[in-house]
């Protein structure tokens, strides 16, 4: 009872926090819409102040989060590196780049990209694009020499070079990104491409994508990869799953009213169905001429506007011209309007209208017995079976609608209780979530500068069964590995290792970074930006536990990623937060926050790409630059069959950055190798207990043979017995016997039932929890105990009870 009580009370201080929670956000709302206005017209007013005084300049108007955390010593730029196959020339390159990215024309015959031609400048805190400056292609298309401190650039040193190169600054006089081919001696003829990108050159109008600059063949959109193995998404990849009902539902409702406006245009209106031009039209005819003129009118100036560029944005006046000539069409002049209510009220009329009305109630009324029964019977085969028969129903016409309907309300119900739940869990995931203890990622002075490195390849086939093993996702495995470099890392800095870790976490589909611009890539590759969670990663925890920590953050926190979501596609918070408070915020967060994680995921069984110039890209590295006071940002790349660590750190933590890379794989390594030790181990027990197995019976018809033979035995020991005493002592030997033959049972029982338990351990083929998390894994915090062998042993044969 008390047990009960303490946790009603817990529930009921839980519910009301919640509560207080979500009232506070509730009452902020009008705050924060007053706020929205107030933000969009003083950052109108103020860009169009800068505007007059600086008219050479084309000032930036949207705000992302990047562009309030973009500093001079801290900029958001892009990199990723390509490893290509095959012998270097530059020819075929430059103009590859040239024809599909410089020189690239829109459907008008302009420019496509022309911020690749402009400088990007400050003024008054803002950036500007300034297209005076003059452009050449040879400041940004760079060729390396190949050498780096006296050495050619190889696969020994390619990481210090590219490292050193992302550590410098762009030009200030030079648009803000570099192409830059470095040749590599290796044995196989290969050569990389490194790309750096200013993150303004990628929003806003006339922007690019990662994949313009990437060169790589497209993939088409409706290929269909064969799965062969199993595989589990990442959690990450699902934090706010997308409704399916409402949006059917939606398609259905649209579809419905799309069938009516065209049956009601098909009856009424006069340039489908000219007969309507051969009596006066009433009033309701007027109106719905009226409404189709006006519809019409409307979807003309529309289109106008969006096909012809030079069109002057429509005023009232053009709308009503507009109108006019589409009622002029319809030959629908103001005496026809005028009289229409006249002909609508016409006394000749409503003798006819009193019989048909009074015809049609009776008729309703003796079938209505007949219409109720054959609705309960459909509703009663659409609720069994799915189908309804009787097409002239009510049901067979809206029963599907009904169902989407119902479906559709569960998906709102449930998104309003996420919603009055997401202030609560923000504020205990996010702001109160607390360690106790600062690392030195939290605490070190941040430069600015970027430094560098990556790790070599893990196959995907290795993740993907360590995973399938464990019964987690190869998202809780690489971040099962990405914790125990961490501590790796704090080991060696020689700063005190943390209980947990607190990272930001986020998935991306690979076609966000391959996907181009031209067409609706650029939605595309907005759809594909995903949310973020915020983790509280346990130091030395296993697989399972990480797991655990990642699914209920994704459980949480399922709103605040759809509210990033919104951010990333359409600035919801920078449109409605003032910039400084704005800014205040994600620099108090991410002192917390230190670190940063995200994932490119592909399908897998996916092939190799292949470059617009036909060759092979051996394999993608690509970096998220950590800003504001976020010091490591950790991605992992899927890749064809490969898996792969990038690390970007601030410059004040070289060289140890080289060490979450250089430990990544080596952990995962580590765990598949203890995962196949386990596997085999349970497989040769599988094929133990054959030794002790006739090859002419089987283990189920040794055992029963083995337990008839004992109870014989038993039997005639206890004939036997009978005959040998005399008739004083039968009584008490009775009972001895007795005896014995129960112990005698039991044991054989006994031998029998651990025969059965050690085959049915032996054949198992999953890996039982309490086995993994005991194993010994290098590099964890836990030692993982093997269990001993179960020992499997013949039935014991007991000797003649006379004998004992």
């Amino acid at each position: 009872m008390a047990r009960q009580q303490r946790v009603l009370r817990s529930r009921l201080r839980d519910e009301i926090y919640t509560y207080c929670a979500f009232c506070i956000v509730v009452s902020a709302l009008p705050a924060l819409a007053l706020s929205y206005v107030v933000v969009r017209i003083s950052n109108h007013f103020w860009l169009k102040l800068l505007s007059n005084r600086n008219p050479s300049l084309e000032f930036i108007r949207t705000n992302t989060v990047r562009t309030l955390l973009d500093t001079q010593r801290n900029q958001g730029i892009i990199n990723v590196l390509l490893c290509i196959k095959g012998a270097l020339n530059v020819d075929e390159i430059k103009e590859t780049f040239i024809q599909h990215v410089i020189d690239r024309r829109d459907a008008h015959g302009d420019v496509m990209f022309p911020r690749l031609r402009h400088v990007l400048v400050s003024s008054w805190g803002n950036y500007a694009w300034d297209a005076n400056m003059p452009f050449r292609l040879e400041n940004n298309f760079i060729v390396s020499n190949g050498v780096y401190r006296g050495r050619p650039v190889s696969d020994n040193n390619i990481q210090d070079y590219v490292s050193e190169i992302i550590s410098k600054y762009f030009l200030s006089d030079q648009p803000p990104w570099q192409y830059i081919v470095i040749p590599c001696v290796s044995i196989e003829p290969k050569y990389y491409i490194l790309v750096r990108v200013h993150h303004l050159l990628l929003t806003g109008k006339k922007s690019l994508n990662i994949g313009d600059f990437l060169l790589v063949e497209q993939f088409p959109a409706n290929r269909v990869i064969e799965q062969r193995h199993y595989h589990q998404r990442s959690p990450l990849a699902q934090l706010s799953p997308a409704p399916s009902a409402i949006p059917e539902l939606w398609e259905k409702v649209h579809e419905n009213l799309s069938n009516v406006w065209n049956e009601f245009i098909s009856e009424y209106d006069p340039t489908e169905s000219p007969e309507t031009l051969k009596y006066l039209p009433g009033f309701f005819h007027v109106a719905g001429i009226l409404l189709m003129s006006a519809t019409s009118a409307l979807r003309g100036v529309t289109k106008k506007r969006y096909t012809d560029r030079d069109h002057q944005p429509a005023t009232v006046m053009a709308l009503l011209s507009a109108i006019h000539e589409e009622c002029k069409k319809r030959n629908l002049t103001v005496p026809k309007v005028l009289i229409s209510p006249l002909v609508t009220i016409d006394p000749r009329k409503w003798p006819r209208r009193i019989l048909n009305a009074t015809y049609t109630t009776s008729q309703i009324i003796l079938k209505l017995p007949s219409l109720i029964w054959d609705e309960v019977v459909s509703i009663n085969e659409l609720r069994t079976t799915g189908q309804v028969k009787k097409t002239n129903t009510y049901t067979w016409k809206y029963g599907k609608i009904g169902q989407l309907c119902i479906k559709a309300t569960g998906e709102a119900l449930k998104a309003i209780s996420e919603l009055y739940k997401a202030p609560a869990y923000f504020w205990t995931d996010t702001i109160m979530s607390d360690n106790g203890k600062q690392h030195i990622l939290q605490t070190v002075s941040l430069c600015g500068r970027k430094v560098t490195s990556w790790s070599r390849p893990v196959p995907r086939a290795d993740i993907e069964r360590a995973a399938r093993a464990l019964g987690v996702s190869s998202t809780d495995i690489a971040l099962f590995a990405a914790t125990e470099t961490l501590r790796s890392f704090f080991q060696q800095t020689q700063s005190e290792i943390p209980d947990s870790i607190f990272i930001t976490a986020r998935a991306a589909s690979e076609d966000f970074l391959y996907t181009f611009v031209e067409g609706d890539g650029k939605n595309y590759k907005k759809s594909q930006t995903g949310g973020m969670v915020c983790l509280s990663l346990p130091v030395g925890a296993t697989p399972r536990r990480i797991a655990a920590v990642v699914q209920e953050a994704c459980r949480r926190q399922g709103t605040l990623s759809a509210a990033w979501a919104a951010q990333a596609r359409w600035g919801a918070l920078t449109r409605s937060v003032p910039s400084p408070l704005a800014r205040l915020t994600m620099n108090v967060l991410s002192r917390k926050y230190a670190v940063s994680y995200a994932e490119i995921n592909s399908p897998i069984d996916t092939t190799r790409r292949t470059t617009l110039w036909g060759k092979t890209v051996d394999y993608v590295v690509y970096w998220r630059p950590p800003q504001a006071n976020i010091s490591m940002s950790l991605t992992v790349v899927q890749y064809a069959d490969t898996v792969r660590l990038t690390v970007m750190t601030d410059a004040r933590l070289s060289p140890s950055h080289n060490i979450p890379a250089a430990r990544w794989p080596v952990v995962i390594e580590k765990l598949v190798n203890k995962i196949d030790q386990e596997i085999a181990r349970i497989t040769a027990q599988v094929q133990l207990p054959l030794k002790y197995v006739s090859p002419k019976k089987s283990i189920k018809e040794n055992l029963e043979s083995s337990y008839e033979s004992e109870s014989s035995r038993v039997f005639e020991s206890r004939r036997v017995e009978k005959s040998s005493y005399t008739s004083e002592s039968i009584g008490e030997s009775s009972e001895v016997e007795e005896s014995n033959l129960r112990e005698e049972s039991r044991d054989v029982e006994q031998s029998s039932h651990l025969m059965k338990s050690s085959q049915a351990e032996a054949g198992s083929s999953s890996i039982e929890e309490s086995n993994y998390e005991r194993e010994s894994i290098p590099g964890t915090s836990r030692s993982l105990i093997t269990p001993s062998p179960v020992s499997v042993s013949p039935p014991p044969t007991r000797k003649h009870a006379m004998e004992e």
